[in-house]
């Protein structure tokens, strides 16, 4: 099969990049990803210890793999939150991107196996243990930058998704590197200080703390208006400044961007259902926003 038509297709179903990587195991990856963990810098998602062989083998996913698709999707938006107190990350200012991307990476398993019904598929939205973030670099849509997966030209506020197949392509993408040079801005701007270059320790960053942490420390965060995710290193970013134009196709806003600050802290549980509903906030239950809002409420009053 071609490659270009496998990117034309993922370009119609919305994504802003595609590429084609050749299966194979990720030896260095997966080395890297160990020491990551032997030094404790994923905190206590105890979760990535477990398959770490798998994350880098798509054949231990899907039997007889010989490719690998990545979509790449920017997420920005033109709609700005009401809010200058309560912010979520970027990512969720949409519709839960794991529905969107699996939604998108689904028309274009349709295409293909049109094509050829033998192809075998599997799609993969966080929904696996394969590390999605390195097939990206291997397929040429993203790079490593001090402040994770970048792409050269246009910056970092990228979701991504995979589509493992059986089926073999007339060329293959190759992995880049990242141009990010001398610049520090990113890690000299964390206000956690989690950042090293190409490094970052889940222990301290705010990403972490408010969005994988069963136990936050709402003390610690009280002082940052942050309540799901945090995008300073990606905000400082000098890639992420240029203007590259929206993509509003597939993209529709959520609904608690509306929402103003005194609304955000009388929020019902109906009503966190029906502004955070569709997005990747969902997760997160009503519980731990509503304590989020209170401290940073509490911080604000003081």
């Amino acid at each position: 099969m071609q490659a270009q038509q496998v990117k034309t297709w993922c370009g119609e179903a919305g994504f802003s990049h595609a590429g084609v990587a050749r299966a194979h195991v990720l030896r260095d990856a997966e080395e890297q990803f160990k020491a990551a963990i032997g030094e404790g810098r994923h905190a206590d998602m105890h979760f990535l210890e477990r398959d770490v062989d798998k994350r880098f083998n798509p054949e231990d996913l899907l039997p007889g793999c010989r490719s690998v698709i990545v979509g790449a999707l920017d997420y920005r938006i033109a709609e700005q939150p009401a809010s200058d107190k309560y912010r979520m990350a970027r990512y969720t200012w949409i519709e839960d991107y794991h529905q969107l991307v699996k939604r998108m990476l689904q028309t274009v398993v349709e295409k293909m196996t049109a094509v050829d019904p033998s192809v075998h598929c599997r799609i993969t939205v966080d929904s696996s243990c394969i590390s999605e973030k390195n097939w990206a670099v291997e397929a040429g849509v993203g790079c490593y930058g001090k402040n994770g997966l970048i792409h050269n030209d246009e910056g970092s506020y990228f979701v991504f998704g995979t589509i493992l197949t059986t089926c073999e392509f007339d060329v293959y993408d190759s992995p880049k590197k990242s141009d990010c040079g001398d610049c520090m801005l990113c890690v000299n701007s964390c206000p956690a200080h989690a950042l090293s270059p190409y490094k970052v320790d889940a222990n301290k960053c705010f990403a972490y703390q408010t969005v994988e942490n069963k136990t936050p420390d709402n003390s610690v965060l009280a002082d940052a208006p942050l309540v799901f995710g945090c995008d300073r290193c990606q905000e400082v970013c000098p890639k992420n400044k240029k203007n590259i134009g929206l993509r509003p196709n597939v993209l529709k806003s959520s609904l608690f961007l509306q929402l103003q600050n005194e609304e955000m802290e009388n929020l019902s549980r109906e009503d966190f259902k029906t502004y955070f509903g569709d997005t990747a906030m969902a997760r997160r239950k009503y519980e731990r926003f509503s304590r989020a809002i209170s401290a940073k409420k509490s911080k604000n009053s003081e």
